[in-house]
């Protein structure tokens, strides 16, 4: 498969042009939050199989009200900074398939925390033109100071504040979270600490975990 990351390159900065980060939903009226997640029956070979999931939250009830699951094939293969090519399709056959309009959607992956401003939960949001937020395990780009347990610290590119550093306890395990679309920096870390508070898992968590069962049934 020939790819010609120029023209990505391009088309990533016109849709980042596209990102708001002002919220479409006050983040104390959010009810129903969605996660998404995506994984690979063999994440060493392309094209390969991928399992795309969401799971919507009830925020009032902390139960779980919807969940879908898509299979495909994956025939782009993983460049860095490219992640949106390879695994957006799956997500959204994943999200046409929920029958559920959640208020806000996390996406396992960078919101506007991306050398060109389009991470995976950006370019999920901008295509829906709905609230989305990235939830990343590891930095794609940015500064931080190592934040405490339980506590958070900004992170910054290029001079400017685009998102939070996460320290969910007293492991060495953080959260990335910034905002994707239609979501203010601030509220991104209100939403994900409102879920945490409450003892609930993130719903991209729930995703992640449904995906790790389908896995194993299909392996």
């Amino acid at each position: 498969m020939k790819i010609d990351r120029e023209i990505l390159r391009r088309q990533q900065l016109k849709l980042a042009q596209l990102v708001k980060l002002e919220d479409k939903v006050p983040v104390e009226r959010v009810r129903y939050v969605a996660g998404g997640d995506l994984t690979f029956l063999n994440i060493r070979k392309t094209p390969t199989v991928g399992i795309g999931a969401f799971v919507v939250l009830d925020l009032e009830s902390g139960k779980v009200v919807a969940k879908s699951v898509a299979e495909g094939e994956v025939k782009f293969p993983y460049i860095p900074t490219f992640l949106a090519y390879r695994e957006l399709p799956l997500l959204v056959k994943a999200f046409e398939l929920l029958n559920f309009k959640p208020d806000v959607i996390l996406i396992d992956g960078q919101g506007i925390a991306h050398p060109r401003g389009l991470g995976i939960a950006s370019h999920f949001g901008v295509y829906y033109d709905l609230p989305a937020v990235g939830v990343a395990k590891s930095r794609l780009v940015g500064e931080y100071d190592e934040p405490p347990p339980y506590g958070i610290s900004p992170l910054k590119f290029r001079g400017k504040h685009i998102g939070w550093v996460l320290r969910k306890g007293k492991s060495k395990k953080l959260l990335f979270i910034t905002p994707g679309h239609r979501v203010s920096v601030p509220s991104s870390l209100t939403l994900v600490r409102r879920i945490l508070n409450r003892g609930l898992k993130l719903p991209t968590k729930l995703a992640h975990d449904l995906l790790q069962r389908e896995r194993k049934r299909r392996l």
